[in-house]
């Protein structure tokens, strides 16, 4: 049974680990990058079986209109069980319906999000990254 956490802290390793062995996309090779992007965000959850570390949502929010999330990232052998739509069912039940829930799926998970409840929006926009 797999456990979300709200409130328990992670490494760089450890979410480095999640990001390599989950197939989402990220500077896993700047140990600095991955660190200041786990300081930096204000939202982490986090799903456990038992001692092992098997998925994360990372993001930003003003805990009040918006949140975004910047990675929802599972283990490749943890997927197409439920963990990512658990971590997004606690963000949203802890969160409440007042504040909006914003991500940017990659195209490998866009089936994904639709069948937990998000609506795909076409006035969004982006300003590319370097990586």
């Amino acid at each position: 049974m797999v456990e979300i956490c709200d409130n328990k802290k992670i490494t760089a390793e450890e979410l480095i680990e999640v990001f390599v062995h989950s197939g989402i996309k990220r500077p896993v090779h700047d140990q600095a990058r991955m660190k200041r992007m786990l300081n930096n965000a204000n939202i982490l959850y986090t799903a456990w079986d038992n001692a092992k570390l098997v998925g994360v949502l990372r993001g930003v929010s003003d805990m009040s209109y918006c949140t975004f999330v910047s990675d929802l990232a599972v283990l490749k052998s943890y997927q197409k069980q439920g963990v990512g739509a658990k971590l997004l069912a606690t963000l949203r039940k802890n969160q409440g319906e007042d504040i909006s829930t914003v991500l940017i799926s990659a195209p490998t998970a866009s089936s994904f999000y639709p069948k937990v409840g998000f609506e795909q929006v076409e006035n969004a926009f982006k300003k590319q990254r370097r990586y």
